[in-house]
């Protein structure tokens, strides 16, 4: 401790100290509150205020597009307590726009000597100022025009599972936007995008406000930064529907010769994506294809029945799905075949004997449908055609007459069978007695 007060009074630093104190104390208070000593202050950042914009249009029909974000750098003279308190609040940079009265592209000279440009420093105690930076700067000034543009309706958004957004419905069809001609003129379309913020999930229909884009020929965005439309804000109605894949069912009415229980319905396509409203889709099961004769069916698989798929009220196929189903009727756990028949009678229900009936057809292709292990061992001998007519009603002549099928090897294992060609029929000649045949009818052919 005493080698540090030693070196202090050694080398007197107390005393020096005060001084330097002192000598700080005084510059403040001549130099800094002295109004008499000027200081020069550099104020950047000062952005171009512009007066009368609604004159420039209203006037002229004109907008300034380019240079409202310019800046200068000021500089200002003055006492130093007076700067110090300066702000970028108290000085203004003025460009008067109704001194341009036509489109084009303006050199604002920011000189003192400028015209259409003037600084404004708000404080007395300022002597001098001026505009350091840029010595000049550029303005464009166009005309402003407006026109319509068609309006597409763009949602980013998607909807909940099990949902489908149908076409967004625009509140019309065409948008006004006025602003520069240089611009206005480039735009061909106006899409109105909703934002998938405001259209995602959705599980019912929602009307949603969007916003414009302006897009040119090649679909590129244009400079919006001076465009206004009419309307600004565009109510788009996005219709929300529930979604479901629902089967396709029929219904089969049984016939005289086929038991629907003895069948079944194969459906292509088995089923169809429709939508609609939430309660009514979720009412629904199935798509009914109605009702089905399965006599005015044939039960050969190779040939389907097409049917138009009709939809309930207030539903609708999702696009792509289809409008038809075929629909094909089999045999359950039967088989078909077809096969030529040459035992064929005739049956003649009349009671006139001077008519004599002549057989002309040699043999009829029959198709027959059994169950499969009944049909597997018979033979086109096992099948016995019956020819039934009335010769006293047909008279004499030829004639194409109905027939019968009877198996008696079916029959008495009590199988059934199906003739799927039921409207076959064979030629007969009718003569009165004494006429000459056209053909010679063997004995079983003959009916009298």
């Amino acid at each position: 401790m005493s080698k540090i007060k030693e070196f202090f009074t050694k080398h007197d630093l107390a005393h020096k100290l005060i001084a330097i104190l002192m000598a700080i104390a005084l510059w403040f208070i001549v130099v800094a509150n002295n109004d008499d000593l000027m200081r020069t202050y550099t104020i950047a950042n000062i952005p171009i205020t512009y007066t009368n914009e609604d004159t420039l249009e209203s006037d002229y029909g004109l907008r300034l597009i380019e240079g409202q974000d310019q800046m200068v750098t000021v500089k200002v003279t003055g006492p130093y307590a007076s700067l110090s308190s300066l702000t970028t609040n108290d000085i203004q940079v003025r460009v008067n726009l109704a001194n341009f009265q036509k489109p084009g592209t303006y050199t604002i000279n920011t000189s003192s000597q400028s015209t259409n440009c003037t600084l404004i420093v708000n404080s007395s105690s300022v002597r001098e100022s001026e505009i350091s930076t840029p010595n000049s700067f550029q303005i464009v000034i166009d005309e402003v025009i407006t026109k319509e543009v068609p309006v597409t309706i763009q949602v980013d958004g998607t909807p909940s599972t099990g949902y489908m957004y149908d076409d967004p419905e625009g509140e019309q069809d065409l948008v006004s936007v006025t602003g520069p001609k240089t611009v206005v003129n480039q735009i061909r379309k106006a899409t109105a995008v909703v934002p998938a913020e405001d259209s995602t999930g959705l599980t019912k229909t929602t009307s949603v406000l969007a916003s414009f884009t302006f897009l040119d020929e090649k679909n590129q965005p244009v400079d919006q930064t001076h465009l206004t439309s009419e309307p600004n804000d565009y109510s788009v109605t996005i219709p929300v529907y529930a979604v479901a894949k629902l089967p396709l069912t029929i219904n089969l009415i049984s016939s005289d010769t086929v038991d629907k229980n003895s069948v079944k319905a194969t459906i292509d396509p088995q089923e169809i994506a429709v939508y609609g409203a939430e309660e009514v889709i979720s009412k629904l099961t199935a798509i009914s294809l109605g009702d089905l004769q399965l006599s005015t069916v044939s039960l050969d698989e190779d040939d389907p029945i097409t049917i138009p798929i009709e939809l309930p009220a207030g539903v609708t196929r999702v696009q792509g799905e289809a409008t038809s189903a075929k629909v094909t009727i089999q045999a359950v756990g039967m088989s078909t075949r077809e096969m030529p028949v040459t035992r064929i009678t005739l049956q003649n229900s009349g009671s006139d004997p001077n008519l004599t009936a002549t057989l002309r057809t040699t043999s009829v292709n029959i198709r027959i449908q059994a169950e499969t292990a009944a049909l597997a061992n018979l033979t086109a001998d096992a099948f016995h055609v019956i020819a039934v007519f009335n010769a006293d009603e047909l008279g004499p002549g030829i004639h194409e007459v109905p027939i019968e099928v009877q198996c008696e090897q079916l029959e008495s294992s009590n199988s059934s069978f199906t003739l799927l060609n039921p409207d076959e029929k064979v030629t007969i000649e009718i003569k009165q007695t004494g006429e000459t045949a056209t053909t010679t009818p063997t004995e079983e052919n003959e009916t009298t």
